[in-house]
């Protein structure tokens, strides 16, 4: 059982990378002023990125599951993502423990701070093991990425 959480685990992580890339560097469009930014232009920006996270996730962790459901709404200032895992196999409580904060640390300190700490921008990834179980939430914002900052 802890061979097949290592697997999941990693597989979540290439997942995780790949999204906290896609909110930080040449994604994230760096000039642009969200907190000033009136609702059209939150929700085209928001849309980007989320588009981003999809495009590099099939070209890099596309292996490790699938994002199948993709949500953006600005006036919630929210992306929320539903990841599939393609493992069918269960982590044990103690690795998903490890799993989040691997999750958190990797959102939180790659997704630009600004947007997290000058905004309400909420960052949400669902993971579901292959047949459908839940397997973890990660929220990430300002107040639950205050702990990751450095």
């Amino acid at each position: 059982m802890a061979d097949i959480g290592k697997i999941v685990v990693g597989g979540i992580s290439a997942v995780a990378g790949y999204v906290a890339v896609a909110l930080w560097g040449p994604f994230s469009g760096g000039a642009f002023d969200y907190a000033s930014a009136s609702m059209d232009e939150r929700q085209k920006y928001l849309e980007t990125k989320a588009r981003n996270i999809s495009r590099g996730f099939k070209l890099t962790a596309g292996n490790s599951g699938t994002i199948s459901n993709t949500y953006v709404d600005a006036e919630s200032d929210l992306i929320s993502l539903t990841v599939k895992m393609k493992n069918s196999g269960s982590i044990p409580a103690s690795e998903l423990a490890t799993a989040r904060n691997l999750l958190m640390t990797t959102a939180c300190k790659l997704t630009e701070r600004k947007l997290l700490t000058e905004t309400p921008f909420k960052l949400r990834i669902r993971y579901f093991q292959a047949n459908g179980a839940s397997l973890l939430t990660v929220d990430a914002n300002g107040e639950s990425c205050s702990p990751y900052f450095s």
